[in-house]
């Protein structure tokens, strides 16, 4: 019975030791490293750069403050996707939310990024007045190529 015990600790072991493994060689895609990154630079309609504004990219549960000129760390994209043909791996999408108080909520959809590359974007913010807007929404068009080769298959 005690040999049985051992053998059972030494099993036990290994599994557990397989798993420790194979959890480090498939590691899950949002901790992948895309070398694609954002720098968000957020000001109001005169161009002044407004401090303190919440940078979050959508679903990458990223989110950021910007600094006194305005601007944010540059964000590391760990997961990206194309919003426009799953099969495209050359350019990719990601969706900006941009809060402050005093400021409408702003959206950036469909932003363009590549791998490897740094992307700088500016987003002007709109006060709110008594307009009632409930946000403001930028989307971006894909790359002029993408465009083209949707006039061609026509």
């Amino acid at each position: 019975m005690k040999l049985f015990g051992k053998a059972m600790a030494v099993a036990v072991s290994m599994v557990v030791c397989v798993v420790l493994v194979l959890s480090q060689v498939y590691t899950p895609s949002a901790q992948q490293h895309t070398g694609a990154r954002i720098k968000i630079c957020v000001v109001d309609l005169d161009g002044n750069p407004v401090h303190n504004a919440k940078v979050k990219v959508v679903g990458c549960n990223l989110v950021f403050n910007t600094d006194n000129n305005g601007l944010s760390p540059s964000i590391d994209l760990p997961k990206l996707t194309n919003v426009y043909d799953a099969k495209i791996d050359q350019w990719y999408t990601v969706n900006l939310h941009v809060q402050k108080s005093g400021y409408v909520d702003t959206f950036v959809l469909n932003c363009v990024v590549y791998l490897q590359q740094n992307r700088n974007l500016t987003v002007k913010i709109y006060p709110t007045d008594d307009s009632h807007l409930p946000y403001v929404c930028y989307v971006e068009s894909p790359p002029s190529e993408y465009l083209e080769s949707l006039i061609s298959q026509n």
